[in-house]
């Protein structure tokens, strides 16, 4: 026996899959010496053939490629030259389809797709990171949903859980004394989402966190007059930007996301 296993991963995809899966196993034999092929974007059978040529006599293959024909193609020719194949896709599928009583697509490329989505979400969550508060205006103009409000109306969490579902969102805390950044201005309107809440709601949520942070005695943070002109001072600034409101004084953090997915898909659909 040779000393060193080579370990062919041929995918039709990128084949994270297998190489996943192959480390649940490896981990198991301390002992083994062992070296891992990756063979990604196998998509016809002049491409597994050539693959077949350059594979040492002492190897294994792991394979998930969703077509039934290319699939099996591999494993007869793999067979002629006394190679194990571990088909792990295949035999998932076959479960399911048992047991659900469906077909399966077998359509390639279907794992690429979701891990276009998990690398979206990322740079989705990367960006709300960057341009989260104000930080940088220039965010604005990227951003696919600017949200506005006074302190404590839940922007950046709204923006993370928007940001898990793939949009690029930025927030803006609205303060009477501040200046409104010019590019707010040039934002298209719809890409805006004003929050509003309830006063009184606003001065409980206000006092609460004012305690948190151990400051002691009353606050104009959460006194009632202040809270009223910064909550006037916001719908001056819907009028003026003609953007949509949400009131999300009895909202959870989940529900404000939901309503702002929904209006943003009857404004520009599944961009």
């Amino acid at each position: 026996m040779q000393d060193c296993l080579s370990i062919v991963i041929i995918s039709d995809s990128t084949g994270e899959t297998a190489n996943t899966y192959l480390k649940s196993i490896t981990t198991q034999f301390p002992k083994l010496q062992y070296k891992v092929i990756r063979r990604p974007d196998i998509i016809n059978k002049e491409e597994i053939d050539e693959v077949l040529k350059q594979i040492p006599e002492y190897s294994i293959i792991v394979q998930t490629i969703a077509d039934l024909n290319l699939a099996n193609y591999l494993i007869e020719k793999a067979q002629k030259t006394g190679i194990e194949v571990i088909d792990i896709l295949e035999y998932g599928i076959e479960t399911f389809e048992k047991v659900t009583g469906q077909k399966a697509l077998r359509q390639v490329g279907l794992t690429r797709a979701l891990s276009k989505d998990y690398f979206n979400m990322i740079e989705a969550i990367e960006f709300a990171i960057q341009y989260d508060d104000g930080k940088d205006p220039r965010g604005f103009l990227k951003s696919d949903i600017v949200l506005l409000g006074v302190s404590r109306t839940s922007k950046t969490p709204t923006t993370m859980i928007l940001a898990t579902k793939n949009f690029k969102v930025s927030n803006l805390p609205l303060v009477p004394e501040a200046r409104l950044p010019q590019e707010l201005f040039e934002v298209d309107p719809r890409r805006i989402i004003g929050l509003i809440i309830d006063p009184e709601k606003l001065a409980g949520i206000r006092e609460v966190r004012t305690k948190e942070l151990g400051l002691i005695g009353n606050s104009v943070y959460y006194e009632d007059s202040r809270i009223k002109a910064e909550l006037a001072y916001a719908r001056e600034v819907y009028r003026d930007l003609d953007c949509m409101v949400i009131d999300v004084s009895n909202n959870t953090i989940e529900q404000t996301a939901t309503e702002i997915e929904a209006y943003y898909k009857t404004q520009f659909g599944e961009e």
